[in-house]
């Protein structure tokens, strides 16, 4: 086996040149429709609005309400995908989009429309009724024929949470609210409380609330009849959506049997490093009961918390206790069983989030994680530390954030949850990192293995983008048949553990969860269809949280994936103390491998589809703590960590800013002289985003997304200055004889495994190249540039000319069996970096 050596920290080796993109806009042909007949019935539609603003207005006044509001009004736009609804966004009118929802054939569009603001459709509809275009087209026709109707909006139009029946009209319960931003969050909180309390409703809001831009969310208790007439007469609600479940987790009940000598054994045997430079993992669980001989040592007392002080600290449950052995120390069958010294580079905080007795009020689950980020930053700000989540919100999820999701990726971005913080400022440079888990299909469903994970869709909040998503796989199938003949294993080895949900449902534009898969464990079927959970060969071994009833219990799932997760992202931030979150996640996703198994679900010749299938079951595969840690002579790995400017102002408008090109160092020679022996070339590219959560037409310029990134790879054929007008419109039009510019694209398209367009969704984005060694001499340079994002159009929020990191990790492989270094030469380069840096 190759000697393990450190990757390799490339820094100096890239050049910012000026960019824009080489992309065009098609748009689609319009539908036509008869000019005078939708004119007049549009207009018509808008003077029983007018009407029915003038009765809000009386309503208001005789409540002594403020009368100066507005109202919220529906157009139902058809056919969908036609209009890009950032163009119903009318500053100077004062005319705001709230949300959208999709539809198979049209879509509806909630927009607030203040005082007087409908006299702007009215003069829009009149010139289309009466003027010509220069062309001879009614003006303003690609507006006016997409709207089908205009009505006033209902609480069916803002509810906006499509994995939620609508609610009973009288029946009381718990409803997120996003609210417009009024002034600071705080002010709009208070500003809802104080008009819902004069209409004297029943409407219960909840003190704490969370902020997004241009949103507030609170979680407010009332009846659906109430909430009507609230959005009549107050109208500061852009959305309603529903609040999830509480949380609540899988678990057997089967111990094994007690093991004190074992424990003894490896607690002698047993070193942690210092808790002054050691990287921690945060646990957010059940809390753990730390006096167990193998966490005693990872876990000081004063490192322990809870949300409520009156539940204390200790594990009631037992799952955190779970957890924590597993965090620390992995599966403990090998450890136990060897008789060598045993190193725990990192150590533990644990922070209750489930009370002892009952569950937590579904309400809102950002604040809570904001509460508990600051409760362990507070007294050791410089930690470095992995959140590791194993909570997740039980029901269906489309893949679409929600207020938890957007909180873990707006902490994860680098906010500092604080709720007065105001969007328009920049946002302080303090990433984390999270790891989720992905929720797991309940035991009695996995007879219908493996179709039932296909249609159990990842839980909330592990659609964050910017945190590591955890599912789960298996390796585990060995059996006593003679303890045990009737007993035949669920998930084959290598496969989908039976626990592990999936994305496979998710719309196709959402990203791919989860990121990657750890061993999950696996069940049984007893004589047919009768599910058993274990037995204990099939799960995985760790810490008991009661010791009067045993030291050790076994647990599974996808909670122990993602802990074996953290329990990576602890050795390779104590393996490299300076790299970045964003570099850590990346280098997690760049190790995974698929299995065999998971390969065998393509067909010989895979197209898209069946890829983007394999992506929403596995993510990037099974996760390979040697790939990710180590690099090898023969397979060496690049880190870069970089940053970028997406945007800039350009007049009036916000355009793309600049591209780096980054001219590795390259063992060119030592790839020459292997001439057409087979290589493979991994790229990965990790940032986090800022999250706009509201639900206004993602898919248009309304984005999530603050800003979005993508690689290129140069291609074996191309010159470098070829490659720069392939993917660089301004380069591009510098250069003279270069024939069709449409032409233009990756000569080795080929050889990618997923293709710029499958490996372009989320904020991570991974591929592998595979061809010959000669092939891969000639590909030394990799650019990185923009794409669209929220602070490109949103430019009021004054954020467009912000900094943005990014991580990239670059992988060079020989897959045959060959005696070559091409890591020494990579070394010797980067030992004297070049610096090249072009003003943009």
């Amino acid at each position: 086996m190759p000697e393990p050596l450190d990757h390799l920290y490339v820094a100096g080796f890239s050049e910012a040149r000026p960019f824009k993109s080489t992309l065009s806009v098609r748009k689609a042909a319009i539908p036509a429709r008869n000019r005078t007949t939708h004119g007049r019935q549009l207009l018509q539609q808008l003077v029983v609005l007018a009407r029915n603003a003038e009765e809000v207005a009386l309503e208001r006044k005789a409540l002594d309400l403020p009368p100066h509001l507005g109202i919220t009004i529906v157009l139902e736009i058809s056919p969908r995908g036609l209009l890009d609804y950032k163009q119903l966004e009318w500053r100077r009118e004062g005319i705001e989009v709230l949300s959208v929802i999709e539809g198979d054939t049209s879509d509806i569009v909630a927009l607030h429309v203040p005082e007087g603001g409908l006299a702007a459709f009215e003069k829009r509809i009149q010139d289309y009724l009466d003027k010509n275009t220069k062309a001879g087209k009614p003006a303003n026709a690609a507006l006016v024929d997409v709207i089908a109707n205009f009505r006033r909006a209902a609480f069916d139009e803002l509810w906006t949470d499509d994995h939620a029946p609508l609610p009973a009209a009288d029946a009381p319960q718990w409803f997120q609210l996003w609210l417009r931003r009024a002034g600071t969050p705080v002010a709009t909180r208070d500003q809802f409380v104080e008009l819902a309390q004069r209409l004297d409703l029943g409407i219960l809001v909840e003190s704490g609330f969370i902020s997004f831009p241009g949103r507030v969310v609170v979680a407010a208790r009332a009846t659906r009849s109430a909430l009507e007439r609230a959005i009549s007469l107050l109208d500061l609600v852009a959305e309603i959506r529903s609040v999830a479940a509480t949380a609540e987790f899988f678990l057997s009940d089967l111990t094994p049997a007690d093991q004190v000598d074992w424990v003894r054994n490896l607690e002698s045997r047993l070193q942690f490093s210092d808790p002054a430079r050691a990287p921690y993992v945060t646990l957010l669980d059940t809390g753990v009961n730390h006096g167990h001989p193998l966490l005693a040592q990872g876990l000081d007392s004063a490192d322990m918390y809870a949300i409520d002080p009156a539940w204390l600290h200790a594990d009631h449950d037992g799952h955190g206790t779970q957890m924590a052995g597993l965090t620390l120390h992995g599966n403990l069958t090998n450890p136990l069983a060897s008789s060598d010294s045993y190193l725990v580079p990192h150590r533990l905080e644990s922070v209750k989030i489930l009370p002892p007795i009952g569950q937590n009020s579904p309400h809102l689950y950002g604040p809570i994680t904001t509460q508990v980020t600051a409760a362990v930053e507070k007294p050791h700000p410089a930690r470095r530390r992995t959140f590791a989540m194993m909570t997740t919100a039980v029901g269906k999820s489309t893949g679409l954030p929600s207020e938890w999701s957007a909180t873990i990726d707006q902490l994860a971005f680098g906010s500092n949850g604080s709720s007065e913080e105001d969007a328009a400022t920049l946002p302080p440079v303090t990433p984390r990192l999270f790891v989720l888990s992905a929720g797991n299909v309940p035991w009695p469903a996995w007879t219908n293995y493996p179709d039932v994970n296909d249609l159990s869709p990842i839980e909330s909040p592990a659609q964050a983008w910017n945190a590591l998503t955890v599912g789960a796989y298996t390796e585990m199938t060995d059996i006593d048949l003679g303890k045990w003949p009737s007993l035949v294993p669920i998930g084959p080895s290598g496969a989908l553990s039976p626990s592990s949900s999936t994305s496979v449902s998710w719309r196709r534009a959402w990203p791919f969860k989860p990121d990657v898969v750890a061993e999950g464990g696996n069940g049984c079927l007893d004589a047919g269809p009768q599910v058993i959970v274990g037995p204990e060969s099939l799960r995985l071994l760790t810490t008991h949280h009661d010791m009067t009833q045993a030291l050790l219990t076994e647990s599974g799932d996808t909670s122990a994936a993602t802990a074996e997760v953290a329990r990576l992202c602890a050795h390779l931030s104590d393996r490299y103390p300076t790299y970045w979150p964003e570099t850590l996640r990346a280098l997690v996703i760049h190790g995974a491998r698929y299995t065999g198994p998971m390969r065998a679900t393509l067909p010989i010749v895979p197209i898209k589809r069946h890829k983007e299938t394999l992506l929403r079951r596995f993510g990037y595969g099974a996760i390979e703590g040697g790939n990710s840690l180590f690099s090898t002579t023969t397979q060496p790995t690049l880190v870069l960590e970089e940053k970028l400017t997406p945007y800039r102002e350009n007049g009036a408008n916000i355009t793309l800013n600049g591209v780096n090109m980054h001219a590795l160092p390259w063992p060119a020679a030592a790839l020459q002289d292997l001439g057409e022996a087979s290589v493979a070339l991994r790229v990965t590219l990790s940032y986090f985003i800022d999250p706009n959560p509201s639900q206004r037409g993602w898919q248009s310029k309304f984005r999530y997304q603050s800003h979005g990134l993508r690689f290129a790879v140069k291609g074996a054929t191309e010159t470098a200055a070829r490659f720069g007008q392939r993917i660089n419109k301004i380069e591009r039009d510098e250069a003279a004889g270069l024939g069709d510019p449409e032409a233009m694209h990756d000569p080795d398209l080929a050889g990618w495994f997923l293709g710029a367009q499958l490996r372009s969704r989320g904020s991570v984005h991974s591929d592998v190249w595979m061809g010959t060694a000669a092939q891969l001499a000639e590909k030394s340079h990799i650019a990185v540039f923009p794409v669209g994002g929220w602070w490109k159009d949103w430019k009021e929020a004054g954020l467009y000319a912000s900094e943005v990191r990014y991580s990239l990790v670059v992988t060079l492989e020989a897959l045959e069996a060959v005696d070559i270094d091409l890591y020494t030469p990579v070394l010797t380069q980067i030992q004297t970096p070049i610096v090249v840096t072009v003003p943009v």
